[in-house]
């Protein structure tokens, strides 16, 4: 129980940092405040991810970032991410996967690709996100408890086991940063795709 009790908690904290709501709970920094979601290309079809949209979510990332960010996607996105295509005249060229026998590349553009069952399904904004987590901040208040008594189900021959772990999360900016050049693309550590539906 010692050792599996953190490991449960811990995925559960995940969870919260990635997708909670803020009430009762961290602030996820996918659909937070300060998230710049790129939206889907014009005709682009429900549930795919096109290398148009990894380029402008790179290019969304704010530029200190840029050396520290990560790539999280779904499992559901990994068919998409590894036969994208770019297009070139008449031909094109796969994006990922040129080498089908070795194993496949996990980074885009240089950085690290994360696949997390947390994430989003395909399709639904945040299942392909660009993030730089130093911009997340995390309160570790407590330090996790595990207390025990036989006392209170004592005549059923049962074990009551009681957890504290006193923990907040929330992104450090709250809103997305206008590029001192005065572009109207604004930037943020924390770059999500849109919704295609």
């Amino acid at each position: 129980i010692e050792q599996l009790w953190p490991q449960a908690i811990a995925w559960y904290e995940d969870v919260a940092y990635m997708v909670g709501t803020g009430v009762g709970e961290p602030l996820g920094f996918i659909g937070c405040p300060a998230a710049v979601a790129v939206a889907k290309e014009t005709g682009q079809a429900a549930s795919t991810i096109v290398i148009e949209n990894v380029v402008k979510m790179y290019s969304r990332m704010l530029p200190s970032s840029l050396n520290r960010a990560a790539w999280i996607c779904s499992p559901d996105a990994i068919p998409e991410l590894f036969t994208m295509a770019l297009s070139v005249g008449t031909g094109g060229s796969p994006v990922m996967v040129t080498n089908a026998a070795a194993s496949a590349p996990m980074t885009i553009f240089g950085r690290p690709l994360i696949v997390s069952e947390k994430a989003k399904t395909l399709g639904a904004q945040g299942d392909l996100a660009f993030v730089d987590l130093t911009y997340y901040l995390v309160g570790d208040r407590q330090q996790m408890t595990l207390s025990s008594s036989t006392d209170w189900k004592f005549g059923n021959d049962q074990t009551a086991y009681r957890i504290i772990q006193r923990v907040d999360g929330r992104p450090w900016i709250s809103s997305a940063i206008v590029p001192q050049n005065g572009s109207s693309s604004t930037l943020s550590p924390f770059v999500e795709l849109a919704v295609r539906a």
